[in-house]
């Protein structure tokens, strides 16, 4: 088992260094030795970060990626594969990778609709690594004229249907409490400065903006190192922390 512990932190840390020198990678924030993470180390993260254990959700590493993947699907089947060298294609395609992203914010509507959204990478890196992407903020609801932000293909309940809280309870939009308009912040210990920023600067933008919001905060740790792993890998994850968490109710 330490083995696979030392491959999949391996695993990690090569996604982690890909595409960028690692001086750069520590400017911006992110966790050079990234790891799986227990409920129990995101319940203690979201309360270093002050988030209400109320609107603390997990998203679920398996679920929230099949589902992007059959939401793709579909729309790369209706724009016919034999047109990949579309401007169709490639627009559904920087989509796809914006919706891929670790650490976003996401407004909706009281019908759960997107009306905006916010990704990591169109962010001033590493200083002072602005949010206000072309003052995206500075009106509400917010706005960016970025073209692969203005096309939204899942609302507020795709999100809600591949995450949970805290004590495993499955989330459902109908008994979240009544709003205009629904934030959402997925955030994790992995792009550690950009989610502080993003969460800092989605509170300040609440707190002037008067509207009646709730805002959620979806930690995506596992999600996003999940797609690393293969098969046996994510049945081994899954059987070491199912022993973890065994172990820990053991001794209570």
């Amino acid at each position: 088992m330490n083995k696979f512990l030392k491959t999949l932190s391996l695993i990690s840390l090569i996604l982690v260094l890909t595409g960028c020198g690692v001086i750069y990678r520590v400017l911006l924030g992110v966790d050079t030795t990234p790891g799986w993470k227990s409920d129990k180390q995101i319940s203690k993260s979201a309360k270093q970060y002050k988030i209400p254990t109320e609107y603390s959700l997990i998203m679920d590493t398996a679920s929230f990626h099949s589902g992007l993947k059959e939401i793709y699907k579909d729309i790369f089947e209706e724009l016919n594969i034999s047109e990949q060298d579309s401007s169709e294609y490639f627009k559904a395609k920087n989509v796809k990778k914006d919706d891929s992203q670790p650490v976003q914010f996401r407004l909706f509507d009281n019908q759960g609709r997107e009306i905006f959204k916010m990704v990591n990478c169109y962010v001033d890196p590493p200083i002072p690594m602005s949010w206000n992407v072309n003052g995206c903020f500075d009106t509400f609801p917010a706005q960016t004229d970025i073209e692969s932000l203005n096309t939204h293909y899942f609302d507020l309940d795709f999100l809600l249907e591949n995450s949970r809280y805290l004590d495993k309870k499955k989330v459902i939009r109908s008994e979240l409490p009544q709003a205009d308009y629904y934030g959402v912040i997925l955030w994790n210990d992995f792009f550690i400065r950009p989610s502080k920023k993003l969460i800092k600067t989605v509170r300040k933008y609440i707190d002037k903006s008067d509207e009646d919001i709730v805002l959620l905060y979806i930690d995506n740790q596992n999600a996003f190192i999940w797609p690393l792993l293969d098969a046996e890998n994510k049945e081994k994850v899954k059987a070491y922390y199912d022993k973890v968490e065994e172990r820990k109710k053991s001794k209570e």
